[in-house]
């Protein structure tokens, strides 16, 4: 199988293993905690168990890794990595909500492999058949539920106040985090609308539709800029500081970029350099993803003006 078949096979696969448990009480048990310190349900370890059957049917020289089980490689010198989610959105896959998906992207396996290095990305609906695919260079394909291909249709926003905008909250304090975004949520809110979709790969995919104009998750910027902050959002984690990996955005990233999206961190700055194979929290991943460049420009200013507004009011507490 090339790089290709394998990103949209195994997505699909893992699909048809999850879907019949999506919505379903068994899915909702809880199984533990994995090493990025988030929750593990019984959902999780079915996504899991399917990457694995695929592989071996398969027989596959490959490495993978995921979000629960790290690492693994199967065969002799695998020529690539797979890094999957199985299941990005595995709350809203548990309530049985559409905002849940399968990421897969491949990057060839050497020393010090980087986001940038990620080739092939294929992302699959839980609840619909619509796949996203997409090359590093050779564009994105959206492939519908009935088989026709769907068209990339950036929303042509410039204002944040038109934008319809997700936004990231799982784990994170909900205070701080809206006194960050506060005033571009209160700006999106009425005339566009603010979401929260606990699946930061499907809000990308969201771009490449024209549902939303803009993506964003703060806490690892908050974190790094405001330290004084991180205890807080290890409370919220169990000891963990809950954030986005890079198994979260490997593929969406991809996709979204390739559709003409700007994707960066919450600086501005580029992702590509992000290490792949560390789900560290030092290697968390800050987001600000928009579908025109003027969009995103206005998004960051608002980002440095709310980090700004909440290292005034943390100094002012602490005189």
């Amino acid at each position: 199988m090339t790089p290709q078949q394998i990103v949209s096979s195994l997505a699909v696969y893992i699909r048809d293993a999850v879907r019949p448990h999506v919505g379903t009480l068994q899915g909702r048990r809880l199984m533990g905690t994995a090493p990025s310190g988030d929750t593990t349900f019984a959902i999780d370890e079915i996504a899991e168990d399917a990457i694995t059957s695929f592989i071996e049917s398969h027989g596959l020289s490959i490495a993978y890794y995921s979000e629960d089980k790290g690492l693994i490689e199967f065969g002799t010198r695998p020529d690539g990595v797979l890094v999957i989610d199985p299941i990005d959105g595995t709350r809203p896959a548990m309530a049985g909500f559409e905002q849940s998906v399968v990421s897969v992207a491949w990057a060839r396996f050497k020393p010090g492999v980087t986001l940038g290095d990620v080739r092939y990305a294929c992302i699959a609906e839980l609840k619909q058949d619509d796949l996203f695919v997409a090359e590093r260079g050779g564009g994105v394909t959206w492939i519908r539920g009935d088989g026709s291909n769907g068209v990339a249709r950036l929303l042509p926003i410039t204002r944040i106040d038109r934008a319809p905008l997700s936004f990231e909250m799982a784990g994170r304090p909900a205070t701080i985090i809206a006194d960050v975004l506060g005033d571009v949520l209160d700006a999106a809110s009425l005339n566009a609308g603010c979401f929260l979709f606990n699946s930061t790969a499907f809000s990308l995919t969201r771009l490449v539709t024209g549902q939303l104009a803009a993506c964003l998750e703060v806490a690892p910027r908050i974190i790094k800029d405001l330290p004084r902050t991180l205890p807080a959002f290890a409370v919220l984690g169990g000891g963990n500081v809950i954030g986005l990996c890079t198994y979260d955005v490997a593929a969406a990233a991809l996709i979204a970029s390739e559709a003409g999206a700007i994707v960066t961190d919450a600086y501005g700055a580029s992702i590509d350099n992000t290490p792949l194979l560390d789900t560290s929290q030092s290697n968390q991943v800050s987001l600000c993803a928009a579908s025109t460049p003027e969009l995103h420009a206005e998004l960051l200013k608002a980002i440095d003006a709310g980090i700004a507004a909440l290292s005034a009011s943390l100094n002012s507490l602490s005189r």
